[in-house]
């Protein structure tokens, strides 16, 4: 059973103002499940975007974020879940003065993101 340490992810930044660190994949020996873990800065926004091919969970560990689901618009905080089904338009936005973070999950190891408005 790997053990992989968050000093040990692999990082980098995925939208301006959101650094993700790949936290599961298929280069840590996962056959069917990705986990990816966001810090998302003040003004930082995950673009609208689809998974044309997978659902996606997003979990709020920290802060507060504005989540775009389909035509839903709503506030979350810590505990928080976002499930997008596959082709659901969605996103994030920290329209606050702190730090945001979330874990995003999903059942395949690699998987296709498509930027919508």
């Amino acid at each position: 059973m790997p053990i992989i340490h968050y000093s040990d992810a692999e990082s980098s930044e995925g939208y301006p103002g959101v650094t993700r660190a790949v936290l599961v994949d298929d280069r840590n020996g996962a056959h069917s499940l990705y986990i990816g873990h966001l810090e998302i800065a003040p003004g930082g926004t995950v673009s609208t975007h689809i998974h044309p091919d997978t659902e996606e969970a997003m979990v709020i560990v920290e802060g507060n974020l504005e989540a775009i689901l389909g035509d839903e618009v709503v506030t979350l905080g810590p505990g928080d879940t976002v499930l997008a089904p596959a082709g659901i338009k969605h996103g994030f936005v920290n329209r606050t003065q702190s730090k945001a973070t979330l874990v995003a999950a999903f059942p395949k190891t690699s998987f296709e993101r498509v930027m919508v408005d």
